[in-house]
């Protein structure tokens, strides 16, 4: 059965994408990814113009994602603490297959695509800790004389050094490093009530 135009194309972009993850996004050319389809680099560059077109949707796809796990969490989770937590493990699940040095590739031969990052790190990450620092207070479970912008913005910068090879140099894999990190934030803002629902959790 002939596959339908759609079909390759979600197909160039489900194998870019592991391929990219694994090996990174500089050294996988358009050549690798259609030897690893068997297919031709007609139908390839029938399907995307070139390798910055593949990796800007699969760039873009990740972070959508991450946009609409931050609003399910939002909405979902019973308080401040449990949305923290929630968004710590969505966070993981949805970046741990992309290699360290694969957002460094990114910053280095894909400024387009960077740019896109630093925009999701500048607003909807940002703004959602921010929202989440406010909702925490109002709720009594951090501490009322948070200054948020600054809270905000170490709480933004531990979570990219979670998934920065050189930012920790030893042997713990990310999701330790997050959680630990994780652990650290809520300690520090938590108000007394807000510690105990950490116990709980």
């Amino acid at each position: 059965m002939e596959l339908k135009e759609t079909d390759i194309q979600d197909r160039i972009l489900e194998k870019a994408r592991e391929l990219f993850f694994f090996f990174g996004v500089k050294s996988i050319t358009m050549d690798d990814i259609a030897k690893h389809l068997s297919i031709s680099k007609k139908t390839l560059y029938s399907c995307y113009k070139d390798k910055a077109e593949i990796v800007n949707l699969i760039m873009g796809d990740l972070l959508q994602a991450h946009v609409a796990e931050i609003l399910k969490t939002k909405e979902t989770a019973a308080n401040a603490v449990e949305e923290v937590l929630t968004q710590s493990r969505v966070l993981y699940q949805i970046f741990k297959e992309v290699k360290p040095n694969v957002f460094f590739e990114i910053e280095k031969y894909f400024p387009e695509i960077a740019g896109q990052f630093a925009d999701h790190r500048g607003t909807c990450v940002l703004e959602s800790i921010s929202q989440n620092l406010e909702r925490g207070i109002a709720e009594g479970l951090y501490r009322n004389n948070l200054d948020i912008p600054f809270v905000a913005r170490l709480r933004l910068n531990a979570l990219m050094s979670a998934f920065d090879e050189k930012a920790f140099e030893m042997e713990m894999p990310t999701l330790h490093i997050l959680n630990k990190l994780t652990s650290f934030y809520l300690h520090a803002i938590c108000s007394a009530e807000g510690k105990k629902l950490i116990a709980e959790q």
